[in-house]
């Protein structure tokens, strides 16, 4: 059960948004017969009180950004009874324990593949998907992906359709963006190699090609474990075109011809015992922008800080610092993060592609799981501020929703 209190706070004129939603899961899973096993498993979701999401701000004529997201974004006034289908697979896992293969309804946990679970239900994935551990240290994962779920919708999207379930922004030449009505794809097909070396550290390569869309290759170095006391993890990502025809063109492309990123990011951790820092740093050329749906994950970088990313963005300069402090009573995590965000100019639509201004982050992080007779519940509070970075004689419609705002959340899951 997920009981999901979200509220945004506007300074200034513009509107404030709340919503209350009240959820359930339930699934089920079969014994396994010579390894194989059928899942299956949905969910419901219906308001409690919440902001009518219908009706724009007076002011700005913008609607609710985050809180429409715990019911349809696809229709503000679907926020009753909302009922979706979240897994219904068949997997194997073989008798060695190394190889496990999905077929079907799943979902996925990759740095460019993930839940992002921040709304009622997670992203999801439809289709075949396999995990190998070849040998000691060495493991492979990939597969092909026809469908997805995006978090904050009712219904399964083809890949292609999936690209604009969110608002799409402007394209290179400062239009609104149309590659969503155009776009025909096979598919995501994905394949990752994770190798250890050297005892702790680890090297992973991942592809990520979207058919007759684009390409993404991602390099992650680990040294160390989340334990260690000192460690550093770096990451290099590589964007190219792949569309062909009218569809690469920058009128209807989702990257255009001659366009593609390159971004790399960073961080630093110490682990002296239950507090731990970690300092991160995220560099996105000029060359275009970073480009990935948002529908189907959070941003793989180190600065990311959760009800924002980066996508859609190049010529980007992050910078953030996260400060936690693990079981000082039992089940509890408490999180405090910064960061600054250095961005293009709103009005350089070739890489700003949301017209998002430069801007600071802070936000407490608090998680509680209850222990004993309570064992299953979890309770978390989130908080954030956005402020401009420096004086940029930004609109009321330009902040709205971006900047100059308070957010809060209140979660409470409960698991049997």
């Amino acid at each position: 059960f997920r009981q999901y209190s979200m509220a945004t706070v506007n300074d200034g004129a513009p509107q404030d948004f709340h919503a209350i939603a009240f959820g359930e899961g339930l699934g089920y899973a079969s014994e396994r017969w010579k390894g194989l096993q059928f899942r299956m498993a949905a969910g419901f979701t219906f308001d409690l009180n919440s902001s009518t999401f219908q009706d724009p701000d007076p002011v700005t004529g913008l609607f609710s950004r985050y809180e429409v997201g715990l019911f349809d974004v696809t229709d503000p006034t679907r926020v009753e009874d909302l009922s979706y289908l979240h897994e219904f697979q068949l997997n194997y896992v073989s008798r060695s324990g190394r190889h496990r293969t999905v077929f079907g309804k799943q979902e996925l946990n990759t740095p460019l593949l993930n839940p992002q679970d921040g709304r009622m239900h997670p992203t999801l994935f439809e289709g075949l998907w396999q995990r190998s551990r070849i040998a000691d240290g060495t493991e492979l994962q990939g597969g092909w992906l026809y469908r997805v779920a995006p978090r904050g919708t009712s219904r399964w999207y083809h890949v292609e359709e999936s690209t604009h379930v969110y608002p799409t922004g402007r394209n290179i030449l400062g239009q609104p963006s149309q590659h969503g009505e155009h776009q025909r794809s096979l598919g995501i097909f994905a394949l990752s190699l994770k190798q250890r070396i050297l005892g702790k550290m680890s090297l992973t390569a991942w592809d990520v090609l979207v058919e007759n869309m684009f390409n993404t290759m991602m390099l992650q170095l680990e040294t160390g474990d989340r334990e260690s006391r000192w460690s550093l993890s770096a990451m290099a990502l590589q964007q190219n075109t792949v569309a062909t025809g009218q569809l690469a063109d920058p009128e209807l492309a989702y990257m255009p011809r001659s366009e593609g990123s390159r971004a790399f990011s960073a961080r630093l951790r110490h682990v002296p015992g239950r507090f731990r820092w970690q300092a991160n740093y995220t560099r996105i050329t000029a060359d275009g922008r970073y480009l990935m749906p948002r529908e189907w994950g959070r941003d793989p970088f180190y600065t990311f800080l959760p009800r924002e990313r980066n996508e859609g963005l190049g010529d980007v300069h992050a910078a953030t610092l996260n400060l936690i402090l693990r079981d000082w009573r039992p089940g509890l995590r408490i999180e405090v993060d910064g960061g600054a965000y250095w961005l293009p100019h709103i009005d350089d639509a070739r890489l700003n592609k949301y017209a998002f201004p430069s801007y600071a982050q802070y936000g407490l992080n608090t998680q509680y799981a209850f222990q004993g007779g309570w064992k299953g519940m979890a309770v978390q509070l989130l908080y954030l501020y956005k402020m401009p970075l420096f004086e940029q004689g930004l609109t009321e419609r330009q902040a709205f929703n971006k900047v100059d705002m308070h957010h809060i959340n209140l979660i409470v899951n409960y698991a049997f």
